[in-house]
C-alpha cells in the first residue's frame, strides 16, 4: 500500500504503547478458560470505590446518566465510573469508518491489524481522558469529596482531584487490554461482549437477592440492596398494613433497585429467548464429500445484541458531552438561554437523580415510567424513533463490516466446497441476499422495540442491558460448545468428573 495514510499516524505511538503480544501458537482449550475466569475476575474490581470519596459516595453522587450505567457497566463512584463507554464507542468508530472505508486500511495484513488495534485503544483512552476531565471540571465529585465541602469555601481539592482521575484513567487502561487479550484470541467471545455479560448478570442477581443494607436518603432507615431481600426482611403477617405498603415499595422505590425493573427485565429474557428459536434453515451440501448434507441457520437476531449497544453508546455519549459542556456553559457565566437550550436538569432529592426536564438533550433520554411518556409524546416519539432508527442503519452496515455479508458467506462456502442444495454455485450470493439482510434489520427493529418498551415501563436500560448479555451469552457459549468438541473436552471436566 503506497502513500501517506491517516492510520500511519499510530506508528509513532506504538513503541510506548502497552500490548497484548499475540499466540505464538494456538492456545489450548483448558488455557482459554483461564484467561477468560482469570480476566473476569479482574474486571469486577472495577466494583471497588474510588479512593478519596466518602463512604456510599454512590448515593451521595448528582447522577445525570442513571438511564446508561447499567447497559455500559458504569457504576457510580467505583473504578467503573466509566465502564465500558469508552472503549466500545472507540471499537464502532473504527470498525464504522474501515468498513465505510473511509479510512485506507487492508485487514488481511497483520501490520495494518496492529495498527487498527492500537488506534482503537488510543482513542478509547482518550475519550477515557476527556469524559473524567470533564466530570471533574463540572463539579460531579465536589460533594463526595472527603474532607471538603462546596459550603465552606474550602480551597479547592487539586489533589483529590487527581488522584480521582488517575484511578479512573488506570482502570480503563487496565480495563482495554484485558479487552485486547480476548481479542488477540486468549479467551471467548468478545472481550466487550464478556465484560457485559459478566457485568449484567451480577447486578440482575445482586439487585434481586442483594443482602447489603444501606441508608436511604433524608431519612432515618436502612434497606437492603436487593429489592426482593427487602421485602422478605419487612414482611409480616402480623401487620397486614405494613405488609401492603412494603410490597408496594418493592415495587417503586428510586434510590435502590425496585421489583419492577427485576420483571421487565425478565419478560424480555423470556422474549429473547423466544426470538432465539426464529430462524430460517438453509439445506447446504459438500461439493467435495459425496452425500454429506446439513442445515445453515440465519437467526432472526443476526447481529446479536451489537445494533442495540451502538444505539445507546450513541445516545449516552451525547448526554455525557451535552452535560460537560451544560457545566461548562454555567461556569463560564453563558446566557441562560443558551443553557437552557441545551438542558435543563432537576435534581430528585429521594435518589439525588438529575433529571431532564427541557432542552435539546431532553429528547434523547427516556422519561421513568409509562405515565411520563403518554404525558410526553413528543420526546416518547422521538426518543423511540432515534433507537429503532440508529439500530436499523447499524444492522444494514454491520454485516458489510464484520465480513458476514451474503458476498463475504458465499465466498466461505465456496473456499469450503460448500454449496446450496438445488441451487447453481453461482446462485448462493443471491439466494443469502434474500435472507441475511431481511433478518439483520428485523431482528435490529425487534430488539429496540423491546428496549425501547422497557425503558418507557420504568427499566432504566436494565431490560435493555439483559437484552445484551443474554444475545452475548448465547453467542459466547456457542463458541465455547465449539471448542470444546473441537478439543475433544477438557481436563477441568475429566477431573470434576472423578468426584461424582
Amino acid at each position: 500500500m503506497s502513500g501517506f495514510r491517516l492510520l500511519d499516524l499510530i506508528k509513532f505511538f506504538l513503541p510506548i504503547l502497552p500490548e497484548i503480544e499475540l499466540p505464538y501458537e494456538s492456545i489450548k482449550f483448558d488455557e482459554r478458560i483461564v484467561y477468560t475466569i482469570g480476566s473476569a475476575i479482574i474486571f469486577l474490581f472495577g466494583q471497588l470505590p474510588i479512593y478519596g470519596l466518602i463512604p456510599n459516595a454512590q448515593f451521595h453522587l448528582i447522577d445525570p446518566f442513571f438511564q446508561f450505567r447499567s447497559i455500559f457497566a458504569m457504576e457510580k463512584a467505583t473504578l467503573l465510573e466509566l465502564g465500558l463507554l469508552p472503549i466500545i464507542t472507540s471499537g464502532f468508530l473504527w470498525q464504522i469508518l474501515a468498513g465505510l472505508k473511509i479510512i485506507n486500511i487492508n485487514l488481511s495484513l497483520r501490520y495494518d491489524r496492529e495498527l487498527f488495534q492500537s488506534g482503537q485503544k488510543l482513542t478509547s483512552w482518550f475519550l477515557a481522558i476527556i469524559f473524567a476531565v470533564g466530570l471533574i471540571y463540572s463539579g460531579y465529585y465536589d460533594n463526595v469529596i472527603r474532607n471538603y465541602s462546596t459550603y465552606k469555601n474550602d480551597s479547592i481539592p487539586i489533589g483529590s482531584y487527581f488522584i480521582i482521575f488517575l484511578q479512573i484513567i488506570s482502570w480503563q487502561i487496565i480495563v482495554s487490554l484485558l479487552v485486547e487479550l480476548f481479542d488477540k484470541g486468549y479467551g471467548f467471545g468478545s472481550g466487550i461482549l464478556c465484560f457485559l455479560t459478566l457485568q449484567h448478570t451480577t447486578n440482575f442477581i445482586g439487585e434481586l437477592v442483594g443482602i447489603e443494607v444501606y441508608p436511604i436518603l433524608n431519612s432515618n432507615k436502612f434497606e437492603n440492596f436487593g429489592s426482593l431481600m427487602n421485602l422478605i426482611r419487612n414482611f409480616s403477617i402480623f401487620n397486614l398494613k405494613s405488609t401492603i405498603y412494603q410490597i408496594w415499595h418493592s415495587f417503586t422505590r428510586t434510590q435502590l433497585p425496585n421489583l419492577t425493573q427485576f420483571y421487565i427485565a425478565l419478560g424480555s429474557i423470556l422474549i429473547i429467548i423466544a426470538l432465539q428459536n426464529f430462524r430460517v434453515d438453509i439445506p447446504i451440501r459438500s461439493t467435495k464429500v459425496r452425500g454429506m448434507s446439513q442445515m445453515f441457520p440465519i437467526r432472526l437476531l443476526y447481529c446479536g445484541g451489537l445494533p442495540l449497544i451502538f444505539s445507546y453508546s450513541v445516545l449516552a455519549n451525547l448526554q455525557i458531552i451535552g452535560y460537560i459542556i451544560w457545566s461548562i456553559l454555567i461556569k463560564l457565566k453563558a446566557p441562560p438561554i443558551l443553557i437552557t437550550l441545551l438542558a435543563n436538569y432537576n435534581i430528585k432529592a429521594n435518589s439525588n437523580r438529575a433529571i431532564l426536564t427541557g432542552g435539546f438533550l431532553y429528547y434523547f433520554s427516556p422519561e421513568s415510567n409509562l405515565l411520563n411518556s403518554i404525558l410526553s409524546p413528543i420526546r416518547t416519539i422521538i426518543y423511540s424513533l432515534t433507537i429503532i432508527i440508529l439500530s436499523i442503519w447499524f444492522a444494514q452496515k454491520w454485516s458489510y463490516i464484520s465480513g458476514s455479508s451474503p458476498k463475504d458467506i458465499s465466498k466461505q462456502f465456496k473456499d469450503q466446497g460448500i454449496s446450496i442444495a438445488g441451487k447453481r454455485d453461482i446462485s448462493i450470493t443471491k439466494e443469502l441476499s434474500k435472507i441475511i439482510p431481511t433478518a439483520a434489520i428485523t431482528g435490529a427493529f425487534v430488539i429496540s422495540l423491546l428496549a425501547v418498551v422497557g425503558d418507557f415501563l420504568g427499566g432504566l436500560g436494565r431490560n435493555s442491558s439483559i437484552i445484551i448479555s443474554l444475545l452475548s451469552a448465547f453467542g459466547i457459549l456457542e463458541e465455547f460448545m465449539i471448542e470444546y468438541q473441537q478439543a475433544g473436552g477438557s481436563q477441568f471436566s475429566n477431573a470434576l468428573s472423578g468426584f461424582t
